[in-house]
């Protein structure tokens, strides 16, 4: 029988020897909320050979300020939203940890946004995938950049209540046991709204190579990260989150009408539906009832990209009550 792994925490530490990472997510530059955090693989190197062998011979607790870094020239800088978590997963991941337990002010990563849905309720279990889809296309609860180290090095995450330690909160792993096989088609809905979508004409496109890369080389040039995207003969449609970084939208417009017809619809939300894809077909054909019932009009829709998520766009009106109808649907019933 091995030795057991140490366990690393985010912000709170339980009663036995744990490798501890705190840290609040506000500070940072402003726009630290959008960081985006490389960690050096140097670095994993470096954490191991400081902290690893306190998993088996140890006279003291390491608290680690989690948060704060330095980046590769040696200048210190923060690690933006949630970067005590990132921390915490990181250090996980370079001392190949038993677990990584991220405690917050909720029961673990609900089935949807409590605000919204007063039913919602935490999932038992997901998987590693699940949760960076869940988290990228709305939930707050852990940022889609904490889950990566993670998962790279297969090392679980318990995401807990520090104000209801008892509870068991939402396990994160590598891939779901027959024991925890969930029931239901959907594992959890996540949502945006702030979307604005780009419909991209051209008759350019029809048969031609080089269209698609210029019109992301454009996007790339004003940094503008894209969501969802689907493309037919002459027309690109693609999706950007107006509330996560602020963009130029008007000289973005003008630099992709050089070159196409560009229509912008604003007032749009992203509604996302964890599922997987054998589960995907009865559940596209449950939404699009609801949806068809309630008189919305779906924008767009993407399937097939991810292995484990239904992403609609939906009038910004929509959302709230889509949302609580579909978890009704999936959850409540």
């Amino acid at each position: 029988m091995g030795t057991p792994r140490a366990k690393v925490l985010s912000r709170l530490t339980a009663g036995k020897l744990t490798l501890t990472s705190s840290g609040a997510a506000g500070g940072g530059s402003a726009s630290s909320a959008y960081t985006s955090v490389e960690v050096l693989p140097s670095s994993y190197g470096r954490i191991s050979e400081k902290l690893e062998h306190l998993k088996t011979s140890y006279a003291y607790i390491p608290v680690v300020t989690g948060y704060i870094a330095k980046d590769q020239d040696g200048i210190i800088t923060t690690l933006g939203r949630d970067g005590s978590d990132l921390s915490a997963t990181v250090i996980g991941a370079a001392i190949r940890a038993s677990e990584v337990q991220i405690w917050k002010d909720v029961d673990g990563i609900l089935t949807t946004d409590p605000r919204i849905v007063p039913a919602a309720r935490p999932v038992g279990t997901l998987t590693f995938e699940e949760a960076a889809e869940l988290s990228t296309f709305g939930a707050k609860v852990v940022h889609p950049a904490a889950v990566m180290p993670a998962w790279q090095a297969s090392v679980p995450i318990s995401v807990r209540n520090s104000m209801a330690p008892e509870l068991p909160g939402t396990r994160i792993v590598a891939a779901l046991s027959q024991e925890e096989d969930r029931k239901g088609r959907v594992a959890a809905l996540s949502s945006k709204n702030s979307i604005l979508m780009f419909i991209i004409r051209s008759t350019r496109m029809l048969g031609q190579h080089g269209f698609l890369a210029h019109v992301f080389q454009v996007f790339n040039e004003f940094a503008a990260s894209i969501d969802v995207i689907a493309t037919s003969e002459v027309t690109v449609s693609l999706t950007l989150d107006k509330g996560w970084k602020d963009i130029d939208i008007d000289g973005l417009r003008k630099r992709l009408e050089s070159a196409a017809d560009v229509e912008v619809k604003e007032d749009l939300s992203m509604l996302t539906l964890i599922t997987s894809k054998r589960d995907s077909t009865a559940v596209l054909g449950q939404a699009f009832q609801i949806f068809q019932e309630n008189s919305v009009h779906v924008e767009m829709v993407s399937q097939g990209a991810s292995n484990v998520n239904v992403t609609f766009v939906l009038p910004g009106d929509a959302l709230t009550p889509m949302t609580q109808k579909l978890h009704k649907v999936f959850f409540e019933q």
